[in-house]
């Protein structure tokens, strides 16, 4: 009769199976090695030359071995267990206490001599008020005390504003004390919001006058957000603010498709950044460290935070040094040096528009822009009642663009309402006619483009004046 050993033992063979005192013996007998192969070489340390390669190979091109990857992940696992990793000791930023909670603040201090880009810190400290208030468009900006102006700016958990968005690094600069002082205030985890935002109460008490880029639209309406949010009054609300936003494109969207900080750095203050991040991936990196508590992957989102915040310095200061160069050499592209009499002719500056213009059309320069120069000129000449200067610029915009319906007809209104020359008004749209018609580009007075059909309007006008007998009528070649 069988026993339940010669059962078990049955069992194990018919299933290929051993038991674990046979499994210790057989890992303890250890095999002799296969002799080696003739025709395989060894190096002193006994690797094939085909692994030395390969370690050599890793090497340059900084790989690691699988064996490598793990012990690194399970030092940074330790590391970051025991804090190694938080925002303090990566950053070398300080906490600082709140009433209820802390938060990490990191200074920096940069002398005024220092350069970002083509542009030294300590020009926007030179700049005038009154090129303040000209760029910004703002007249009360005639009032800023630079030594009283805070750069400012925000990096969030998203762009869509709202309650649910959070400012999570928040950068104050000003100067003091010969310094440019740079404070970034950052946000651990959620709960340093609340101190964070009572060190920034505290802070903008100082504060009389604002510039950001975009904050108008963004920043400052977010930060009133949290502050309402944690019950703490926002001492930002009434001051003047200086928004660059709208400066960069009112100066240089005609030359400069994208008029994003990025590319005004490029273009404009010659700032090349080193070890940046894309600012369509910073809200994601924060919210990974706040899981992993790992703050390294954050230095680029620092530095990236620190960089726009010293684009906005120099941009000031750049713009006003520009601003007080002699007439006409303002800028060195010719589309930028347009953008510029646009803008005094936006804020009524008429006189400057015509000392601007004229020595802009002593250069070379695109028909296109000479044109609109000449159209601003005529125009500022006309508002200040400056009819002499007004009948030279309209004469010349006729003369260089013959085709143009809008030069004749103002160039027409005027000898038909000031020179009382009704014969010289009718030749003028007749020429500018018969060059359209020549080229195939003649409008019907029922069709919709605007300057033509006044045109058209126009010299019937003149002619109908003309069969009545006004004054004049007859001279129509009085001049030749």
């Amino acid at each position: 009769m069988a026993t339940d050993d010669d059962t078990k033992k049955a069992l194990f063979e018919k299933l290929g199976l051993i038991t674990g005192a046979d499994y210790a013996k057989k890992r303890s007998e250890k095999p002799e090695p296969p002799p080696p192969s003739p025709n395989t070489p060894r190096t002193p340390t006994g690797s094939t030359p085909e692994n030395d390669s390969a370690r050599r190979l890793r090497e340059r091109l900084g790989l690691m071995s699988g064996l490598e990857w793990r012990q690194r992940r399970e030092t940074d696992s330790e590391a970051r267990d025991r804090g190694e990793y938080e925002a303090d000791k990566v950053t070398g930023g300080r906490l600082v206490e709140g009433k209820d909670g802390q938060f990490l603040l990191l200074r920096t201090e940069y002398p005024v001599e220092y350069l970002h880009g083509h542009t030294e810190l300590g020009a926007a400290l030179e700049s005038d008020p009154e090129h303040l208030a000209f760029f910004g468009n703002d007249e009360t900006l005639v009032e800023c005390d630079l030594e009283k102006t805070f750069f400012v700016d925000t990096e969030t958990t998203g762009l869509s504003g709202g309650s649910g968005t959070v400012a999570f690094l928040i950068g104050v600069g000003r100067f003091k004390d010969g310094l440019f002082v740079l404070d970034q205030c950052f946000m651990r985890d959620y709960d340093d919001e609340e101190p964070m935002l009572e060190y920034l109460a505290e802070l903008f008490a100082g504060c009389e006058t604002v510039v950001s880029f975009n904050g108008k639209s963004f920043d400052l309406p977010l930060l009133r957000t949290r502050f309402v949010q944690n019950r703490q009054r926002f001492r930002l609300d009434g001051t003047m603010h200086l928004d660059l936003v709208h400066t960069a494109r009112r100066f240089w969207k005609r030359r400069l498709s994208d008029c994003s900080l990025g590319n005004l750095e490029r273009e404009v203050l010659g700032v090349r950044r080193v070890g940046d991040v894309s600012s369509a991936l910073i809200p994601q990196l924060w919210l990974e460290y706040l899981h992993t508590r790992d703050a390294r992957p954050l230095q680029g989102v620092f530095y990236h935070h620190r960089m726009d915040i010293l684009s906005l310095v120099t941009l000031v200061g750049m713009l006003s040094r520009q601003l007080r160069r002699a007439d006409g050499t303002q800028f060195d592209h010719v589309e930028d040096q347009l953008s510029l009499l646009r803008a005094h002719f936006r804020q009524r500056q008429y006189d400057k528009v015509v000392t601007l213009g004229r020595a802009f059309l002593e250069q070379d320069s695109i028909d296109a822009l000479r044109r609109e120069c000449l159209e601003m000129m005529g125009l500022a000449c006309k508002r200040t009642a400056r009819f002499s200067d007004m009948q030279e610029t309209l004469e010349r915009w006729h003369r260089d663009f013959p085709a143009d319906a809008q030069a004749a007809m103002e160039l027409a209104k005027h000898h038909e309402h000031r020179t009382r020359d009704l014969g010289r008004a009718e030749r003028v749209c007749m020429e500018t006619l018969e060059r359209l018609e020549a080229s195939g580009r003649l409008f019907t007075a029922m069709d919709p483009a605007p300057a033509h059909t006044l045109l058209l309007r126009r010299l019937e006008r003149i002619r109908a004046k003309l069969r009545k007998g006004h004054p004049r009528a007859g001279e129509m070649f009085d001049d030749e």
